[in-house]
């Protein structure tokens, strides 16, 4: 009799384990194309993983005496590691055609002035990123100008998106720049009354670098995140910036995101494992009868195909399975997972 007839007759005759080791393999080969049509729908690869994920090292200074220098971000940008860095700075303005909003009685000069935040990106790492404050009208800042100012402000001095805002230093310095979007935090009616204008939500004034300079000049920046190509060697860069900055910046590294849609890749290879030690086990309890064979004349290779053909026939049967159930439930987690990754994202996660 050939090894194929005995591997047949084989699996007739042990109905349960052949049908457990159905059962077995259909649920992992489900869980295999699941996730290869889930990350089919990432961008086929994890170098698009990790491109979309915006993993990042934030450097925010210890220091208002000591900032982060144009110098120091531009070395900072030469990195090779380096696909990006937001630079952001925080500082106080006093109004130019307007009046702040406040409720405080103070007459103090805090209580006269306005903040304003630069970003070269105002969508990533700002409260907007993070859902706390939200655009009601217009659209974020441009790389060269423009201002996106609270909703609230914007109505008790009658602006509007288009219009001109100006700011002024103490030292003089004055600029105007064009408002081009509106926001609201939500939060504005919580602050109390004792709170002085310029820590006041409706009186931040979201600006982009290039005007924060002609206001401000070299005075430099408080916070920067540094977005690496390569998330996988984050904590090198981490260390690298922190042997450039010294103690002069906080250094932390940020890349859960990635972590989180890369398990499914990992989770591939230990199912890929489990398969093997699964069909491991399946030979071990076929040693006696291994034995019988060879005892009777059979070659050792006459036993492996037929152990090779019982097991391929199973998960022949299971993969055909898999293919109906595994797209079912694909479809499901793929609409869920994009679904996610587009408000973490945006709508172009899934464009490729």
């Amino acid at each position: 009799m050939t090894f194929y007839q005995l591997a047949i007759r084989y699996l007739i005759r042990k109905k349960g384990k052949s049908i457990l080791l159905f059962f077995v393999l259909l649920f992992v080969s489900s869980m295999i194309l699941s996730a290869a049509i889930i990350l089919r729908a990432f961008g086929d690869s994890e170098q698009t993983i990790q491109a979309k994920t915006g993993s990042k090292v934030i450097v925010e200074i210890t220091d208002q005496d000591h900032r982060i220098t144009k110098e120091e971000l531009r070395q900072i940008s030469s990195l090779d590691d380096v696909a990006f860095v937001n630079r952001s700075a925080h500082a106080s303005v006093l109004p130019d055609g307007f009046v702040p909003i406040t409720n405080s009685l103070s007459d103090n000069e805090d209580n006269q002035k306005a903040a304003v935040i630069s970003y070269d990106q105002l969508e990533k790492d700002s409260a907007f990123s993070e859902g706390q404050y939200h655009l009601t009208k217009g659209e974020y800042i441009g790389p060269d100008s423009g201002a996106v100012v609270n909703a609230l402000l914007a109505d008790a001095n009658g602006l509007a998106v288009g219009d001109a805002i100006g700011f002024i230093t103490e030292d003089g310095t004055g600029v105007t720049t064009k408002i081009v979007g509106l926001f609201r935090s939500g939060n504005e009616q919580k602050q109390t009354s004792q709170t002085d204008s310029v820590h006041r939500i409706e009186n931040q004034i979201f600006i982009d670098n290039a005007t924060y300079a002609k206001l401000f000049g070299s005075h430099g920046y408080d916070k920067a995140a540094v977005y690496t190509r390569h998330p996988q060697k984050l904590a090198s860069l981490r260390i690298r910036l922190e042997s450039m900055l010294q103690d002069k910046a906080a250094v932390t590294a940020s890349d859960l995101l990635y972590k989180q849609l890369k398990a499914p890749l990992d989770q591939a290879a230990r199912v890929i494992i489990v398969v093997s030690l699964l069909l491991c086990m399946w030979m071990r309890s076929r040693r006696k009868e291994a034995a019988i064979y060879i005892s009777m004349g059979r070659s050792k290779g006459g036993i492996f195909l037929q152990a090779l053909i019982e097991a391929f026939a199973v998960l022949i049967l299971a993969a055909a399975g898999a293919c109906a159930l595994g797209s079912f439930l694909a479809k499901a987690l793929q609409t869920l997972f994009i679904s996610n990754a587009r408000h973490c994202f945006g709508n172009g996660f899934a464009s490729q």
